[in-house]
């Protein structure tokens, strides 16, 4: 299975000499998984391949079949900004719906989903970092190991206020009211970041938010570094999800 890595963004500056980049987060990620090869209906088994395709550098697919799935990765911006590859992205996004191309969205990735199809995102006053519980509101088959709640790791500011047309809750969180959402049997958002572990998020947080944000709010972040992580059993759902288990 070949996944196109819809890239928005690149990583944080100082974990790039060790995590590399989202594609190599992606592949590591779905690697641990156990989930790096994957079986036809006919029982052919197919590595599983992610194929970057930098999209906020304004390079887009020609086609929705162009790879087997779709993965839309975070971002620093706002999807309800005014930049071309932006609206050149939620075009995409329709497309791929109608299509309907198995498609995952990650934070930003998620977001995009919603307001591509109908919903609203928005700035809200409620930051949304550290490995947060997000309670399962919907049992889908695809949710195996099962799990009544995960802690994973959030980066946002920016939320789902409003699904888009045909979606569903997944998810929720107590920051969150949409940590996951899905529409149809093709396309699913997830708020958080399972591509981060905790020295990752460690990082990432120390980087970003120490002298630029309320002290309380950092050290509250780091406080959850330790809590309990499912962040792989979240990668195969994923995996799980687009491959139609």
């Amino acid at each position: 299975m070949r996944i196109g890595l819809l890239r928005c963004d690149d990583i944080f500056t100082d974990l790039r000499p060790e995590y590399g980049g989202y594609h190599q987060l992606f592949t590591n990620l779905f690697a641990t998984a156990d989930a790096n090869v994957t079986t036809t209906a006919d029982g052919i088994v197919e590595p599983l391949e992610f194929v970057d395709v930098p999209v906020y550098l304004g390079t887009f697919p020609s086609a929705p079949d162009d790879y087997d799935a779709w993965l839309i990765t975070g971002s620093a911006r706002g999807v309800y900004e005014d930049e071309p590859w932006i609206r050149s992205l939620l075009d995409l996004v329709r497309d791929l719906d109608a299509a309907r191309a198995p498609t995952l969205g990650v934070c930003f990735g998620h977001q995009a989903i919603a307001q591509a199809l109908g919903g609203r995102v928005e700035r809200v006053d409620t930051w949304g970092i550290g490995n947060r519980p997000a309670r399962i509101t919907r049992r889908e088959s695809w949710m195996t190991p099962g799990h009544d709640e995960v802690g994973i790791f959030y980066c946002h500011h920016d939320q789902v206020l409003d699904l888009p047309t045909g979606g569903r809750v997944v998810a929720t969180a107590d920051h969150c009211p949409v940590a996951a959402l899905a529409v149809g049997d093709h396309m699913l958002g997830v708020q958080a970041h399972p591509e981060f572990d905790p020295h990752y998020a460690d990082v990432l947080y120390r980087g970003r938010y120490t002298g630029t944000h309320p002290e309380a709010l950092l050290d509250d972040a780091l406080s959850t570094l330790d809590d309990p992580l499912h962040r792989i059993d979240v990668a195969t759902w994923m995996l799980r999800f687009i491959r139609g288990c």
